[in-house]
């Protein structure tokens, strides 16, 4: 008996999507131009603030450890922000997960956007999909070499674009489109773009359908988010089995076929190239193009049924579908939860913030007079827009004295005015003194920030003594 060689690996084919026209791809096309409108003019956007501060609208400062976002900006103290912001993102993705199956890779995923792009691109240049079998099928002539060149010098110029706005997030956009265009822009400007147009290029390009199916994780688990209720693409074989394509035969014994007249137009538009009449399939991306293929062909051919639409599991089983249920709440519950914490967050945290570091060398200073020393590195951290004058003042120890040697201004018992800019982090050297009588051992003192608003802010630190 001979052995057969069994590959555990099929070759790739390369797939020849055909645009589909319906209420789906136009759903689809309208998420690519709002999200491209995004994209692209969020950090073109301009907004006035005051001083010395940036005006633009979104901008991530890295230099100056500041992400400015409109009105607000956000600390570096305030990274945990951005730590709730990505489970919001995980359970409002795992939300529309269980309630709508994987409608974020069919209609909002980065590279669903760029691929649609890229096949409508594709298709302007090289045709509908039998133009392009037939062009990629054709020995290279002059013909072929333009339409094939002019196609990858668009997608070069879309994936360019997209690696330039990507770094105008992190940089005032019109200044550095200037250093790009006189060759000033600095390193890491340069290999950020290179890289996103490299990676934009080959995966929208190239790989498509097999970072879906093969690099993306959520493909492989989404899955175990689904249940009875999810909303799925779904076949309906009950009405469509068994098919017949040949005419004479289903008027002869029309009775005895279901409606599929196996035209395979759901299995030519679908991106993953997947036939969704075998069932579900973890390539499924729930575009919608299978929807609006087989709608276009029932309505030619007067079907009275839709043998592929949205559904569930439990509503193919005739049951209706339940849209509130526990899982649903509990996502709902939690990102509200969340966000409410982050508004709440904003609403009331103080203008300002104060920072306190005792100078550990030395521990303490005698003084020629009895008193004792300590030094301190006093930072305050301006959050509003306006110059700020604030007092600051010492509490919990008796007969001290406050001075600052950035103004030298301290007077006994009466504290120091700090002068700090808008969106200004500005660190003091702060001299404490107590005087006789001294008791012996630490003492712990409060160091209280008061803005010309009355607003305040206070720290805990230790006055430490013989």
């Amino acid at each position: 008996m001979s052995e057969e060689n069994v590959s555990l690996y099929e070759d790739w084919k390369k797939l020849y999507p055909r645009y589909q026209t319906g209420f789906f791809r136009n759903l689809r096309w309208g998420l690519v131009w709002l999200f491209m409108l995004i994209y692209m003019g969020l950090p073109l956007l301009r907004w006035q603030r005051a001083g010395d501060l940036p005006d633009q609208a979104v901008l991530i400062d890295l230099p100056g450890r500041k992400f400015y976002l409109f009105d607000l900006v956000i600390w570096p103290q305030e990274v945990f922000l951005l730590a709730i912001l990505l489970i919001v993102a995980a359970v409002l993705l795992f939300f529309m997960t269980a309630l709508a199956g994987r409608v974020f890779c069919g209609y909002m995923c980065f590279q669903t956007v760029w691929t649609d792009m890229f096949l409508y691109v594709e298709k302007v240049f090289e045709g509908n999909r039998k133009q392009r079998i037939k062009l990629d099928t054709s020995p290279w002539g002059v013909n072929k070499l333009l339409k094939k060149t002019g196609k990858h010098l668009v997608w070069l110029l879309i994936s360019v674009l997209t690696g330039l706005f990507f770094v105008f997030y992190f940089a005032d956009a019109p200044t550095l489109t200037r250093e790009f265009l006189d060759g000033t822009a600095p390193g890491p400007a340069w290999v950020t773009v290179l890289l996103l147009t490299v990676s934009t290029y080959a995966m929208a390009g190239f790989a498509r359908e097999q970072v879906c199916i093969y690099m993306c994780p959520y493909s492989r688990f989404q899955g175990a988010m689904f249940d009875e209720d999810t909303l799925i693409i779904a076949y309906h074989p009950e009405v469509g089995e068994p098919r017949q394509s040949n005419r004479r035969i289903r008027n002869q014994q029309g009775s005895e076929y279901g409606l599929c007249i196996d035209c395979n137009s759901c299995v030519t538009v679908c991106p993953t190239g997947i036939d969704i009449r075998d069932g579900q399939q973890y390539q499924c991306i729930t575009c919608g193009a299978c929807i609006d293929a087989c709608v276009e062909v029932k309505e030619r051919a007067n079907m009275p049924i839709q043998l592929i639409r949205y559904t569930s599991m439990r509503e193919m089983a005739g049951q209706p579908t339940q849209y509130m249920r526990f899982r649903i709440l509990a996502y709902a519950v939690i990102m509200s939860i969340l966000m409410g914490g982050i508004l709440y967050y904003f609403f009331t945290r103080p203008p300002m913030e104060l920072s306190v570091l005792r100078q550990r060398q030395p521990l303490y200073i005698a003084m020629s007079d009895g008193s004792i020393q300590n030094n301190y590195t006093v930072r305050v951290l301006n959050m509003t827009r306006k110059v700020e004058n604030y007092q600051l003042k010492l509490a919990g120890l008796d007969h001290a004295t406050v001075v600052v040697a950035a103004t030298d201004e301290g007077k006994e018992g009466s504290g120091q005015v700090l002068t700090v800019g808008p969106g200004e982090v500005m660190p003091f050297t702060v001299y404490v003194r107590q005087s006789p009588p001294i008791a012996a051992g630490p003492a712990d003192v409060r160091f209280v920030l008061t803005s010309s608003t009355g607003d305040t802010h206070t720290t805990s630190t230790v006055f430490a003594r013989p």
